[in-house]
């Protein structure tokens, strides 16, 4: 999704797999060549460095793109037995990420109650001009976009994912204690 070139706002409610602006290389390069089905590894590699650019919208100069982010625990959970290390620098970026004044981490724990993010991940963009507001879905065929009612309905599911999520520094700690678990 390269809406979040233009946009002011971004949204995010993840469920199994971390949002492409927050993942590392390391990261991205798992993640794509486990999920894009048909393609090479070249591809692989290709669709890796255009995800990894797309990042430079949360520090640009002037108006860096704010993101709120859920994440569901078990995102933060993730094993890549070939490459152990992956997931600690992936913490490791979440929270160095969260150090920004422009992006907040919550986390849903594996207890929380239930929510409507519950029934899979979204994206919701918004901008500042005259542009409504869209939601991103997103599947193994790419994604579709909704806008109008259908993102007004996202917008009220999301106040609903983060009333369920642990706050944004007691996130932190539960990421913090998850990466030092991993280290052990």
């Amino acid at each position: 999704m390269f809406l979040e070139q233009d946009a002011a706002g971004l949204r995010v409610y993840s469920s199994n797999l971390l949002h492409g602006l927050l993942q590392t290389s390391a990261y991205t390069r798992e993640v794509i060549a486990a999920t894009a089905l048909t393609r090479t590894p070249e591809e692989v590699a290709a669709l890796a460095e255009v995800r990894l650019a797309r990042q430079a919208v949360l520090t640009r100069q002037g108006n860096p793109l704010k993101i709120w982010a859920v994440i569901h625990e078990a995102a933060l959970r993730q094993r890549f037995p070939s490459r152990p290390t992956v997931m600690t620098e992936q913490l490791r970026r979440l929270l160095d990420l969260s150090e920004l004044p422009t992006v907040d981490i919550q986390v849903m724990p594996m207890e929380a109650s239930p929510h409507p993010g519950m029934t899979g991940p979204f994206d919701i963009v918004s901008f500042t001009g005259p542009w409504p507001t869209v939601v991103n879905l997103e599947n193994l065929r790419g994604g579709f976009f909704l806008e109008g009612d259908d993102a007004a309905v996202f917008e009220t599911a999301f106040d609903r994912v983060v009333a369920a999520a642990l706050p944004v520094d007691v996130s932190r700690e539960t990421i913090k204690a998850i990466m030092e678990g991993m280290q052990r």
